[in-house]
């Protein structure tokens, strides 16, 4: 019977078609991998590769051996890694990008370390998902709460603050609502009227209320504010790092209440499974601890 490793190394020739990668694949020399075709051909008796210089290239005989094998080492690959997942359970959840960026995926190691088993999938996205007809255990959504047949669970209340680089204000007193007039607004298109709901609230005006500089994502405006190319009005728990280390400040202006928040929500229909309860807790835990 032939060796299963040569077998291996040439299925992997076979899909790859240029030995050195084939043998970076199965973590052995390019000699090495010549040996093994050697080995294979001795024990059936048939040339199955070229070797004219080119490199190893399979002959008549090692594509219809090719063919013959097909997917064989795929699906032995894919039963051993199932096989290795035995344990695991899967938590599927779905969120807005900006709070998966900016506030989840940081934090979610010390989730991770609490429930070693969980295999965390994680989808961001605008679009909101209906947790009845899709693959989603949970998700976190922004909104005021009153979604039907779902169930809610209040992480925390959204505010809007100034935000900018400290080389902006120079010598300028930060809670002086004047130092906005000469910077640039920075707006975010997913966002678009958060500044004037700020002015508003604030009683200002401003040019670029209507127009400044549009990023795509709330994500991208924080790096343009960083960088010094204007202001921003952003949720403060989004910058947190950036306002620790410095590389942004948010002078003592009006700090604006919305009335939406982000909410961990699920579907009542749905079974509470260990891993749900313990992200909905970990999250609502994690969230209380937040600095506004």
């Amino acid at each position: 019977m032939a060796s299963l490793r040569a077998l291996h190394a040439f299925s992997l020739l076979a899909r790859h078609g240029r030995a050195a990668l084939a043998a970076e694949k199965l973590g052995v020399s390019p000699s090495a991998l010549s040996h093994l075709m050697r080995k294979l051909e001795s024990e059936l008796g048939a040339t199955l590769v070229n070797r004219d210089g080119r490199g190893l290239t399979l002959t008549e005989e090692g594509q219809r051996l090719a063919l013959s094998l097909g997917d064989a080492f795929d699906r032995i690959e894919e039963a051993v890694d199932s096989f290795k997942r035995r344990g695991r359970t899967e938590l599927r959840i779905s969120t807005v990008s900006t709070f998966a960026t900016r506030w989840l995926i940081p934090r979610l190691p010390e989730f991770q370390a609490s429930q070693p088993d969980v295999e965390l999938l994680l989808s961001a996205s605008t679009r909101m998902v209906d947790l009845d007809r899709e693959n989603y255990d949970c998700a976190i959504r922004l909104g005021t709460g009153n979604w039907p047949s779902v169930e809610s669970h209040l992480l925390w209340q959204e505010h809007l603050a100034v935000a900018l680089a400290p080389t902006l204000l120079s010598d300028k007193d930060p809670s002086d609502p004047s130092v906005l007039s000469g910077l640039r607004l920075i707006h975010s298109a997913s966002r678009r009227n958060d500044w004037t709901l700020w002015l508003d609230k604030s009683g200002l005006d401003h040019p670029d209320t209507n127009s400044g500089m549009v990023l795509q994502s709330r994500d991208l405006a924080i790096q343009a504010a960083i960088a010094g190319m204007g202001a921003i009005v952003i949720d403060r728990r989004f910058i947190a790092q950036e306002l620790e280390a410095g590389h942004l400040i948010s002078p003592d202006l009006t700090v604006m209440e919305l009335e939406t928040g982000y909410w961990f929500v699920r579907s009542p229909a749905r079974t509470l499974t260990r891993p749900v309860a313990a992200f909905r807790d970990w999250l609502q835990t994690t969230a209380k601890g937040t600095t506004s």
